[in-house]
């Protein structure tokens, strides 16, 4: 194993963050005036770079390590072996961090989401833009409407659930043990940082209150060498957003609730 130059890895999260940034606040709006649904075009620029570092972290594996592709290598390599039992609990404490964290400091992002260099774009609607309220049960996702809309879920969910995927085998699954080379017992610390302020540079009015949660995933992975526990910690509390979306298209149409009132 390398463990190449420290620019590496900063260029390798600055540059999916800047794809990222790009596509959400200039390539969107661009792309609803071609006519693409809001939906696809925000989920597709948040994604699409996210989904690509699956490929390219098995890509850097095998170019700049030098090896060949064996299942045996890779699940030892990008450290895909299931934790210890023992070390469940601290895979759940360490969801519940991260979800308290990011309620706690709601209130944070809410205040920098109203200054102008920070703002959120202004088409993002809640509950990503925390200047917007979300109605309960949602009506609508990005201009869709949820009522029934079980197909909706079966897109969003497995699409959602790749992107964070390909995030986590390549933040945690192959830069994470690389950094431990040169910075031992606070790679986590380098790798949250770099996740937190270039990947998600995209939520800038969040730049405080998503730290917890983003130096708790990279320490959870180097704390059980697992990067499932990292997958977990990452999925679980973005699966709020499911059960969101489930209410919504459990829920009645709001004509027929105003009828009953």
């Amino acid at each position: 194993m390398i463990t190449m130059s420290i620019w590496f890895h900063i260029i390798v999260f600055g540059l999916t963050g800047l794809l990222i940034y790009v596509g959400v606040y200039y390539g969107v709006p661009r792309l609803e005036k071609a006519g693409l649904p809001r939906i696809t075009a925000f989920f597709g620029a948040l994604w699409i770079p996210s989904m690509l570092l699956l490929p390219l972290s098995i890509f850097f594996y095998i170019w700049l390590e030098g090896v060949s592709l064996g299942e045996t290598a890779l699940v030892e390599r990008f450290r895909l072996q299931a934790f210890d039992g023992r070390d469940s609990w601290w895979v759940v404490a360490a969801v519940v961090i991260t979800v308290l964290a990011d309620q706690l400091l709601e209130p944070v992002g809410k205040f920098f989401a109203k200054v102008k260099i920070f703002s959120p774009p202004s088409y993002l609607p809640a509950p990503f833009n925390p200047l917007r309220k979300m109605s309960l049960p949602p009506r609508d996702f990005f201009g869709v409407t949820l009522h029934g809309n079980w197909k909706l879920l079966l897109i969003f969910v497995p699409l959602h659930l790749l992107a964070m995927f390909s995030e986590e085998m390549m933040w945690r699954g192959y830069l994470l043990p690389l950094q431990e080379m040169f910075l031992g017992d606070f790679a986590w610390v380098f790798n949250g940082m770099l996740w937190a302020w270039l990947v998600h540079a995209v939520l800038k009015w969040h730049f405080i209150g998503m730290i917890p949660g983003m130096l708790v995933t990279p320490f959870i992975a180097q704390f059980t060498q697992s990067t499932w526990a990292s997958v977990i910690v990452h999925a679980v509390p973005n699966a709020l957003l499911w059960i969101l979306l489930v209410w919504g298209v459990l829920s009645r149409p709001e004509k027929e609730q105003q009828s009953d009132s």
